[in-house]
């Protein structure tokens, strides 16, 4: 395991350094906050490769190397001239984030999503290939929603992606951010990525609150304590169709259900505002898929094993 950390450091630029900085005041560094999005980026890491090796039919591994200060001014002085910039809009009026893939990437990218073998890019990406990275990006940014609800609220959206610095005049604003720098290996290419998260999206992030769990049932409240939790209601559009409400009620445990996108366990379905399943992520039949693993009343019988959804 150390061996394949080693590997995918390779892709890392030389000599970069960050500033700390303090989340409220934009001058110290906040340990607390920055630990909190550092750990928040390897749960990402690690549902990434799980996740976009499917997607891809393809070995990526992710691992995010650091969490540091940067302001736009820094970050645009230090871009390349190629490589790609998905633009991620949120809801709310939240200042967007970016995520950068570097130029090393794009080609293995586009290839396998196209079916291909991995090939090499050294020139600005079609609009096509634009397209295709905007699909890749927006299956990445589905992946962290699951995974932090905070984010999930605000409806992320990958809305562009830019192809050259050049294009980033007038779409960005001046202040402080916060990088979460993430090495990649796709396909057997090394390079990196980075998300762009604004100072004052990061603090909406982490300094909400959690709603209150008084009256959930006890399933739901350790659940709710693990970092993957995510409730999926049944209106939820699996493979462009949605479920039935007279469907979902003659579920059972040990049936499993397609996904039409990446979603993290353990996962709760609801069934018209109610919880009703725990259930199990995984692949069946060449699809992405939940098995329903029991019901979510605590008065109810206990759930079965919880085995892997095979395929």
């Amino acid at each position: 395991m150390a061996q394949a950390a080693r590997d995918l450091h390779k892709g890392l630029p030389t000599g970069a350094s960050g500033r700390g900085y303090d989340f409220r005041t934009g001058s110290e560094l906040s340990r607390e906050a920055l630990s909190q999005l550092r750990a928040m980026g390897d749960r990402l890491a690690a549902a990434l490769g799980r996740v976009l090796s499917a997607y891809l039919e393809s070995p990526a591994r992710f691992e995010v190397t650091g969490a540091v200060g940067r302001s736009f001014e820094e970050l645009t002085t230090g871009l390349p001239r190629h490589g790609a910039l998905g633009l991620i809009q949120l809801s709310a009026a939240t200042p967007a984030l970016f995520w950068q893939v570097e130029q090393a990437l794009i080609g293995p990218i586009v290839s396998r999503m196209l079916g291909g073998p991995p090939e090499p890019i050294e020139r600005p990406a079609t609009t096509l290939e634009a397209a295709l990275l905007r699909r890749f990006l927006q299956e990445a940014v589905d992946v962290w929603a699951t995974a932090w609800e905070r984010l999930a609220r605000r409806q992320p959206l990958v809305v562009e992606v830019l192809t050259e610095s050049a294009q980033l005049r007038g779409k960005i604003r001046d202040g402080e951010t916060v990088l979460l720098e993430i090495a990649a290996e796709i396909a057997g290419t090394s390079g990196t990525m980075a998300i762009v998260i604004p100072v004052p999206v990061a603090h909406r992030l982490l300094g909400e609150r959690e709603q209150a769990e008084d009256g959930r049932d006890p399933d739901l409240m350790r659940l709710k304590q693990s970092s993957d939790h995510i409730s999926v209601p049944v209106s939820v559009i699996l493979h462009r169709k949605k479920i039935m409400l007279s469907e979902a009620a003659a579920w059972r445990p040990g049936d499993v259900i397609e996904l039409g996108k990446p979603v993290a366990e353990p996962m709760v379905v609801t069934v018209h505002g109610r919880p009703k399943f725990l259930a199990r992520t995984g692949i069946s039949s060449s699809r992405l898929a939940a098995q329903l693993l029991g019901p979510c009343d605590s008065s109810a019988e206990a759930p079965p094993s919880r085995s892997s959804v095979t395929g």
